[in-house]
């Protein structure tokens, strides 16, 4: 069993290609999906009225960019309404001295949502001016912002389910989990194509033949499999981790074990899909189909929480990526302990065993 298990070890020394494909081509698209040279705030093109002074329009900037998600920016009439009408910005903000208008060419999700956020603050300056000029009373705004930068009694909203810990959703860490979890499931199960290239080649029937029990053949495949892709997810985690300042939460041994379980079942899975093809060309045509729709509905690519179809829902729940993703995102960005995330890590194992049983019983099948 050890001479099988060290054989596999050197074999990747010598063709370490797969390992090192899979796990770079996780850095790039976790690089290109996390975000890193995205901006966070929605850019919005914003013209001013010719009869508000320069100073009008710095404070009309100063209180918009106050609006989280949003960045406003001054252009000129002509460049806004050119940008919108050929389509290179879906609307801009065209601010009155009392008022607003939304340039596009059509109404929509994005329209809406800026209406929701801008409208407010026009109609608090309004009131505000309307006051002032009933009042006559020149420290009206000063007044308020000190009575609002101390009031007398302050609120900290927090639900019932959030901890203190509860960093909220957070798209890197989705990217990071995501892609880990899919290419991992290509070095895994691809590692134990060995075993499909030994069984056509008649070295498989010779190992089991030998002394060696059937037990620790498999047991030294699939161990070596196992730690591979449990090596390239933890490689991946600690570099983000330790050198791109990825929040993973405060429950590092929890995110270990949920990595372990997921792995396990992978293995698993492999072993069936070994015991189901019956060379490796099928395995090479298999592992991709499998590989990239697990990933698709078990929220790898997206969250779950954007899937809307049922049928799509309903398959999710019996793919071991949708258990994986959601306990590792449940530990890091909602703060959650191991007992909140023991029933899908059951269910992982669960998985797991079942597959490992059948995919067994049918290698032993086709080599009687």
């Amino acid at each position: 069993m050890k001479a099988l298990f060290l054989l596999q070890w050197q074999r990747v020394l010598k063709e370490p290609i797969l390992f090192l494909a899979m796990t770079l081509m996780t850095f790039a698209f976790i690089f290109a999906m996390s975000g890193f040279n995205v901006q966070n705030s929605v850019q919005v093109p914003t013209v001013f009225d010719e009869q508000l002074s320069q100073e009008e329009k710095a404070t009309w900037l100063e209180r918009l960019n106050e609006i989280n998600g949003y960045s406003f920016e001054e252009v000129s009439e002509s460049e806004a309404t050119e940008d919108v009408a050929l389509g290179n910005e879906s609307l801009a903000l065209s601010v009155e001295e009392n008022n607003y208008k939304l340039l596009t060419l059509a109404e929509n999700e994005q329209s809406m949502l800026l209406a929701q956020v801008v409208q407010p603050i026009f109609m608090k300056e309004n009131r505000l001016t309307y006051v002032e000029e009933q009042t006559d009373y020149q420290g009206l705004r000063e007044d308020i912002q000190e009575e609002l930068a101390s009031p007398p009694v302050a609120v900290n909203a927090q639900s019932a389910n959030e901890s203190a810990e509860d960093t909220g959703y957070n798209q890197q860490l989705q990217s990071l989990f995501g892609m880990s979890l899919f290419f991992a499931m290509y070095t895994i199960i691809f590692s134990l194509s060995k075993i499909a290239t030994e069984k056509r080649t008649g070295t498989l029937d010779r190992i089991i033949l030998s002394p060696v029990r059937k037990i620790h053949v498999y047991t030294s495949y699939m161990s070596f499999a196992f730690l591979l892709g449990f090596t390239q997810i933890a490689l991946i985690f600690s570099v983000f981790y330790y050198f791109f300042d990825f929040e993973l939460g405060a429950r590092l041994p929890v995110i270990i074990l949920i990595v372990a379980c997921f792995v396990f079942t992978i293995v698993a899975l492999g072993m069936l899909i070994l015991g189901l093809v019956s060379s490796l060309e099928q395995l090479n045509a298999v592992v991709p189909i499998i590989t990239v729709s697990m990933a698709m509905i078990g929220g790898a690519f997206w969250p779950m929480e954007a899937v809307q179809n049922e049928i799509m829902l309903t398959i999710s729940q019996f793919i071991p990526v949708t258990y994986a993703m959601d306990a590792l995102k449940s530990v890091s960005m909602f703060g959650e302990q191991l007992s909140d995330v023991l029933h899908s890590l059951a269910i992982l194992l669960l998985i797991g065993v079942l597959l490992m049983g059948v995919g067994i019983n049918l290698m032993e099948r086709r080599t009687n």
